[in-house]
């Protein structure tokens, strides 16, 4: 049985706030999802990044595996060009941690899906294999095939396309937690 009370209070402690419980099977996957990364990402083929992923079948299969997932809403005003990448790398610092508080709680499948593509490294060396912190390194809902949108949506969070610069630039993060 999941501590909902012991991991929201991780999340409220590391200042994540806007977070909604979700059911991982209603997470949505689509192979749009993975062609727009193949054809549209500058991070494709990286470590944390498809090909270096799961297909999209075995993507939902995944997440049947769970029996609840947190659904955290990241929000800053920035320049969608300009990706402001402090504000990511302490954002996935303390999605880290909530996740290793579920781990250390006795959720042993907890896993993170981070925010953005992983983003550890200045260099990336291109493969899981030669990762340089394979501990730290976790993709993106995205790079899982997740059509964030649909399940944003779904979930109950109010989610648009950015249509100018500067804007409120929304990102989500999973938790998975059994």
């Amino acid at each position: 049985m999941v501590d909902r009370q012991r991991i929201e209070a991780a999340a409220v402690k590391r200042g994540l706030l806007d977070f909604k419980w979700i059911d991982p099977r209603a997470i949505v996957t689509a192979q749009w999802v993975r062609v727009k990364c193949e054809f549209g990402c500058r991070d494709y083929g990286l470590g944390a990044c498809p090909p270096n992923t799961p297909s999209v079948a075995d993507c939902g299969r995944f997440f049947n595996e769970y029996e609840t997932a947190l659904l955290f809403r990241l929000s800053v005003d920035a320049d969608k060009d300009a990706y402001p990448a402090a504000w990511s790398k302490d954002m996935t610092a303390r999605l880290l941690e909530i996740e290793r508080e579920a781990f250390l709680s006795g959720h042993q499948k907890a896993f993170l899906l981070n925010q953005t593509c992983c983003a550890a490294c200045t260099d990336c060396p291109g493969t899981r294999a030669e990762c340089l912190d394979k501990a730290a390194s976790r993709p993106s809902p995205e790079a899982f095939a997740v059509d964030v949108y649909s399940t944003a949506r779904n979930a109950g969070f109010d989610v648009h396309v950015i249509a100018h610069n500067p804007s409120e630039i929304n990102r989500f993060a999973i938790l998975l937690i059994e």
